[in-house]
């Protein structure tokens, strides 16, 4: 998806209807979505569920119906619906409208409820949309992401495939974080489950960043067709996600061929030693693992019932896809794998 968000829209309806900005979009939206669909892209645009956008210009709540008919008539492919300039009706009120006129439409349109981590939208969200937003907006800070991650992962039962706890977009590549901590920014996002929405610049990101983004193994776990959500399993509480944390925190998500350990370090200075990591105290269902750290590409081989992570720097997360190992022979010591590096 290539979306635009605020501020694509003329600064009043014309004949009732949204238009685009004749400076900006001087082929207007139609056009954008052939020649994203002509490249193999899907295109997404933005509106509010209020009176106004975010950057105050025309928006949906009360035009639910014509709104959703004009993105059809575009082709558009996704609607990120924000929460600015509400009136004083639930968010499950006014979300809903806009999910059933997008359903009239008969087009298919991903539907991403941004309304901020209010109203307990997870707990509603999946009977509305295709994403909710489980916080307010990240900033391109280290410490933004923390909080925003130590709020989202507490969700993990709500999120499930076709619905999704949406932690907010991708910061990586925008320059405020070292490359240690974006490593940690898309794990954590990939784990979660959360829409990977790339949010900065690609004509200026760095190359180092740009892979980052680019690392295929990262992308599969988000991408894995369990649909399971990273929940944390070691050092969850509140002082643990601190920048004086003293332990590694570890979370877990299933995949289909076992599982992924995340291995992270909160700490804003010191390096985390030894780490043990215990399959039957992070509840996995086996004592044999083949595992291979996904960052560095390091093979453990096969390893029963723990191993120990050594040092993890500040910041720094590990992330560990373990496979079941699996004995078939009876009489022998031979075993097979379930496993694709």
């Amino acid at each position: 998806y290539v979306n635009i968000d605020d501020c694509w829209m003329a600064n009043a309806r014309v004949d009732g209807k949204l238009v685009a900005n004749a400076t900006r979009f001087p082929s207007g939206i139609k056009a954008l979505a052939k020649y994203c669909h002509d490249k193999g892209l899907k295109l997404g645009i933005y509106s509010s569920a209020g009176t106004k956008t975010c950057q105050k210009l025309p928006a949906s709540l009360g035009y639910e119906d014509v709104d959703a008919a004009t993105w059809a008539s575009w082709d558009i492919d996704y609607l990120k619906y924000d929460n600015c300039f509400r009136d004083s009706q639930s968010a499950l009120a006014r979300y809903s409208k806009m999910r059933d006129a997008l359903n009239k439409t008969g087009r298919p349109m991903f539907y991403s409820i941004c309304n901020w981590g209010q109203e307990e939208v997870w707990k509603w969200g999946k009977d509305v949309g295709n994403s909710w937003r489980t916080t307010g907006d990240i900033e391109d800070r280290f410490e933004s992401m923390r909080k925003i991650y130590m709020r989202n992962v507490i969700l993990g039962d709500y999120g499930k495939p076709g619905g999704w706890n949406d932690p907010d977009m991708l910061e990586v590549g925008n320059g405020k974080m070292n490359t240690i901590e974006y490593r940690t920014h898309f794990t954590l996002w990939a784990m979660a489950k959360s829409p990977l929405l790339i949010g900065c610049d690609l004509t200026k990101i760095k190359k180092v960043d740009l892979d980052i983004l680019k690392n295929k193994a990262i992308i599969a776990l988000n991408q894995d067709k369990t649909g399971d959500q990273a929940r944390c399993k070691m050092a969850c509480r509140e002082q643990d996600f601190r920048r004086t944390a003293r332990r590694a925190q570890i979370a877990v998500m299933k995949t289909v061929d076992g599982y992924a350990l995340a291995i992270t370090n909160w700490n804003d200075r010191q390096i985390i030693y030894g780490t043990r990591v215990v399959f039957s105290e992070l509840g996995l269902d086996g004592s044999s693992y083949k595992a291979v750290e996904l960052w560095t590409k390091q093979e453990l081989g096969v390893v029963k019932d723990s191993f120990i992570h050594r040092a993890l720097v500040p910041h720094g997360t590990a992330v560990y896809l373990s496979l079941i190992h699996i004995c078939r022979c009876r009489r022998s010591t031979l075993c097979r794998s379930r496993w694709s590096p």
